[in-house]
Formats: C-alpha cells, structure tokens, sequence
C-alpha cells in the first residue's frame, strides 16, 4: 500500500529513533524513486565558469552507478596554459563505510589523460594556448566546437532515462541556429521549438527519436559528441550547400583571393 509517514516534534515528547530515520531515508527515498532508471552524468548545476587563472565548478548533483553525489559549494580548479588537451573529470571514489556513516564521494580534477570509463566522467575539455584567455562564453553553435582556449562541453554526459544525453546548452544552440533560418521541416520546428522551451536537458530517447527520422537511420544509441555532429550537420543543410559556416567562410575567402 501506499503511505505517508513523518514525524511529530512536540514539546515534552520522546525522540525516539524511528522519527530520526525517516527524516533520514525520505529524500533519498524519493530521489531513488524519482531517478532509478537515469543513466550516469549530471544530473543538475555543475556549471563551469572561469575565473583566471581558475575553473569554478558550480554547485550540482551528479548521479553514478546508482548514487548521488551532491555538491553543495563551488569549487576551483587551477589551470595552465599547456597547448595540449586538458580534461576537467571527476573519479568517483570506493565508498568508505563505518559505525556512524557511509560516505561515497568523488574528486574534482584537471589533467590530460583521457577519462577512464571505468570511474571517471568528463566534465569539460580544452586546449588553452600560452598567452590565450580560457573562453567560458560561446557566439554560437558552432563555437562550442572551437579547438583553442574555449571549455568544450560537446562530451559531457547529462543524466537521462535509460541514455545518457548531451549538455542542455548546446541543444538550445542548436535550436537558436536552426531557427534563424526558413525552417521547411516540420520536425524541426516542433524539436526546435521544445528545446527553446525546455530548461533541462532533453531526454536521449527524443534526442534519437529526432535525429533517426531527420537523418533516415535507425541508430540506437547517440553519445554526446555524436549528438553534437548530427545537430552540426542538419544545421549545415539548412544554411545551404551542406557546408558548416567556418567552411564557407574559408570558401568564400579563397574565391576573393582567386
């Protein structure tokens, strides 16, 4: 049967240990609950913003392997300009049980090694230049793919029923771009359209569902760079040519040097 139980703090009355432990279990109760059949990745928050010569991770929750691991203060990541590839990853930790307590925690960290599938998740890469300026802020949709001294959020996986999915930034990047343009395609606009209105992250199954009927495949799993280079491509079909806006850039510059 269904229920409701919660306590009643009164004056004068026993505190008895059952009160205590159902204020303890009823939020992850109904996290668990709400949540059990997310796949890994974040889950809410953990935006990035740089601060020089720092990267702050803001406040969120991550969900890993069935657990939750809830931030709830920034937190800073030196960085350095090395020219290679750097990776901002959390590894989640061996939870750590006693008499009192079970903690399962997870650390923040940079380095260039890529993260390892088996304890790691990717928040963020870039390649920051000596003397560049590590960028936090994007022009447009294709900026998000910028190679040098731009956070690359592309591979970052976010929390979704059953797949992980891509990064609710770039998803309203996309929309924004697609809508700028004639939009003939009624999937489009109805996809464009909810992803402008939505604040979360789109769930993977809509994600597929769109891009499947829109590129005329049967693909059953889109990872989030994957994601990225579907919506990359559509846009590129709907601006004309099949060609991304820096290609026709570059095209346009080489006839004027012709």
């Amino acid at each position: 049967m269904f229920k409701n139980t919660y306590p009643l703090f009164e004056r004068k009355k026993v505190l008895k240990k059952e009160m205590l432990e159902n204020l303890r279990d009823y939020p992850r109760d109904v996290f668990h609950i709400l949540y059990q059949d997310y796949s890994d990745g974040i889950l809410v928050g953990c935006e990035l913003k740089v601060q020089e010569p720092y990267v702050c991770v803001e406040p969120g929750i991550l969900y890993y392997n069935k657990e939750f691991y809830i931030m709830n203060s920034p937190e800073r990541l030196l960085y350095e300009p090395t020219g290679k590839e750097q990776y901002i990853k959390v590894r989640f930790l061996e939870a750590a049980g006693g008499i009192e307590k079970r903690e399962a925690a997870a650390r923040i960290y940079i380095d260039d090694r890529p993260p390892d599938k088996k304890d790691e998740l990717e928040l963020a890469r870039f390649k920051l230049q000596e003397g560049a300026r590590l960028r936090d802020q994007y022009t447009g949709f294709y900026d998000y793919a910028t190679e040098f001294d731009t956070l690359i959020l592309i591979h970052a996986p976010y929390a979704s029923p059953v797949k992980s999915t891509v990064h609710p930034q770039i998803s309203k990047a996309y929309a924004a771009s697609m809508m700028k343009h004639p939009v003939k395609n009624f999937w489009d606009s109805a996809f464009c359209l909810h992803c402008l209105q939505e604040g979360d992250a789109l769930p993977h199954a809509m994600i597929q569902g769109y891009l499947n009927v829109r590129l005329m495949q049967d693909k059953e799993t889109y990872r989030p760079e994957e994601i990225y280079q579907a919506f990359h491509k559509l846009l590129a079909e709907a601006e004309g040519n099949g060609l991304s806006a820096d290609r026709r850039v570059k095209a346009n510059r080489d006839m004027l040097l012709l």
